[in-house]
């Protein structure tokens, strides 16, 4: 069974996971695995638009690439880590939310609560290039299409030990957001994702269990080697059920 996936930084771990699987026939399927991954930021796929007469297309470099060995699927981990730009630090006053869906998640009293929908807006607003994106590939291709979930943002004393990803110098620890605000803006990031995979027929594969510690963070077994992304053991794991997803629903999605 042959695939080809493609996204931005997230899809770094997958690939990893990906070729280990592959490399040790994982899941056991009456053909071999193979696969091969695209990085959106390389140069050949930027801009991933290209301006038509009537309008835009994907990038031929892109369209090339979900056609490369005629795929079985197209995995894809498109955008995913806006939660993380926006909540890690907080500049201009504090700020927390209610989440709707657990509303019981704890707050931060010294902090302005603000709307969950102003959060669900504001990371729709810095989505849009990418899930734009993900609607093209959807409109590209007839073959099954699945989205990986994004990681759990990684426990604030992970980002301290990473600083320069997104900070420049020295870090006001004062200025760093709480975990639990953190893990419910990735909440909300992961449902619109969701929610627009239900749209377009694209399968939507959920973090595994295993890969979320108990305060809802990236398990410890799952971090990667800076302040936002996961490993290969979350990338291998995240294949195999995605894997696993295709097998048992082969339709377009």
């Amino acid at each position: 069974m042959h695939f080809v996936g493609l996204g931005h930084s997230h899809i770094v771990a997958l690939a990893k996971g990906a070729y280990a699987l592959a490399a040790q026939h994982g899941l056991a399927t009456a053909e071999a695995l193979t696969c091969r991954f695209f990085y959106l930021y390389d140069p050949q796929y930027e801009p991933p638009f290209v301006a038509t007469d009537d309008g835009r297309r994907l990038n031929a470099g892109i369209l090339a690439a979900i056609r490369d060995g005629a795929p079985r699927f197209i995995l894809t981990s498109i955008g995913g880590n806006e939660h993380n730009v926006l909540s890690i630090a907080q500049r201009d006053g504090r700020f927390d939310f209610i989440l709707g869906e657990d509303p019981e998640l704890a707050r931060d009293q010294q902090a302005e609560t603000i709307p969950e929908a102003a959060i669900r807006e504001t990371l729709r607003d810095w989505m849009a290039d990418k899930t734009d994106i993900l609607r093209a590939l959807r409109e590209a291709t007839d073959i099954p299409i699945v989205q990986i979930e994004p990681p759990p943002p990684l426990p604030r004393k992970h980002v301290l030990a990473y600083p320069k990803e997104f900070f420049r110098s020295r870090i006001d620890q004062r200025n760093l957001s709480p975990d639990t605000l953190r893990y419910k803006m990735w909440r909300v990031q992961s449902g619109i994702l969701r929610d627009l995979c239900g749209d377009l027929g694209v399968m939507y594969v959920e973090t595994q269990p295993d890969m979320i510690d108990s305060a809802g963070m990236l398990a410890a077994t799952a971090w990667g080697k800076d302040a936002t992304h996961a490993n290969d053991h979350y990338g291998e794991a995240m294949v195999a059920s995605a894997l696993r997803r295709v097998l048992d629903n082969p339709g377009r999605g």
